[in-house]
């Protein structure tokens, strides 16, 4: 039987849970802390049953979480700070890439499969195919590298536009890259067709950036606290969100709301129709660094410099 007290309502005593189901596991209406990083948590993904979380973080290690336990299952070292972690959509596979360059290809138990090597700077993006067969990679040195998701046997690599990128992100099957760059460029990469898509202009530094379910829009998070939305089909705004400043963003699996790491500490949920945000979840105590959905959109994790990752529910 799973224990619903949290810290936070340990020491609320008025506080009346309410109770809702989330990826299969019940959850207490207040946030579900996970400790065990010993340093500032960079990463989060959610697998797509809903079963596991990983997280990449300062300390150099990869965590890979039980949400039904709220337990971890693994963690990992590896050689240089954790940027960014994905899970191929079978959960078989865990690509988490390193500050120092190399990417950690695991399996579902934690195993180290191989270590990647490669690229010659920060690796900020992973990915997979939509297929779960090849596991993607992209670096400050403007490489995208695709690799054997069983062996991690290399399979190429492709150069992007050179740019001082500041954040990456692939679509979830795996057929687009968009990264953003310090100095207020965005690019689409058609990591199917290896070639460049389309090139916009927003003026100021991209924080973070997420691709809809459907692949049609990007949501960029930048440096003057707005969230704005650009189709992918010509690189327009479609939208804007005014007073937010994110460290991570994603999409929920029906593209319906947007959950933004917020600088401030907080985790906002922004509805993606009437760009309002409807939620801030608080909890935290430092910077939030990245979130994720749980893949029946009614919880987000969240990983934090405060060490911790947290899931929170979402009405």
């Amino acid at each position: 039987m799973l224990d619903f007290t949290t810290e936070e309502s340990r020491l609320d005593s008025k506080f009346v849970l309410s109770l809702i189901v989330a990826s299969g596991t019940v959850f207490a209406q207040q946030s579900v802390t996970l400790s065990g990083h010993s340093r500032d948590v960079n990463a989060v993904a959610c697998s797509a049953d809903g079963r596991m979380i990983a997280s990449g973080a300062d300390d150099e290690k990869t965590m890979l979480w039980d949400v039904a336990t709220r337990q971890q299952s693994a963690a990992v070292g590896g050689g240089g700070s954790v940027l960014s972690v994905a899970i191929s959509r079978d959960g078989s596979r865990i690509a988490s890439g390193e500050r120092y360059h190399k990417v950690n290809l695991l399996d579902s138990s934690g195993k180290v499969i191989k270590v990647l090597e490669g690229h010659e700077a920060a690796v900020i993006a992973t990915g997979f195919s939509g297929d779960g067969k090849t596991a993607f990679s992209f670096s400050l040195d403007g490489n995208l590298r695709m690799w054997d998701a069983a062996t991690g046997a290399p399979q190429g690599s492709v150069k992007t536009p050179l740019d001082s990128y500041s954040a990456a992100v692939f679509s979830a099957d795996g057929k687009w890259l968009v990264g953003g760059s310090s100095g207020g460029n965005l690019y689409l990469y058609n990591v199917a067709m290896k070639k460049p898509g389309i090139k916009v202009q927003p003026g100021t530094m991209v924080r973070a950036v997420a691709f809809s379910p459907d692949g049609n829009t990007v949501a960029a998070a930048l440096g003057n606290e707005t969230v704005t939305l650009y189709s992918t089909a010509d690189g327009k705004a479609i939208g804007a969100v005014a007073g937010v400043e994110a460290n991570g963003l994603a999409y929920s699996p029906d593209g319906r709301r947007l959950a933004a790491a917020g600088h401030d500490g907080e985790v906002k949920v922004i509805d993606v129709a009437s760009r309002v945000v409807t939620a801030s979840m608080k909890g935290h105590g430092r910077s939030v660094r990245a979130v994720c959905f749980l893949p029946d959109g009614h919880a987000v994790a969240s990983g934090s410099l405060d060490m911790t990752v947290r899931i929170w529910p979402v009405h």
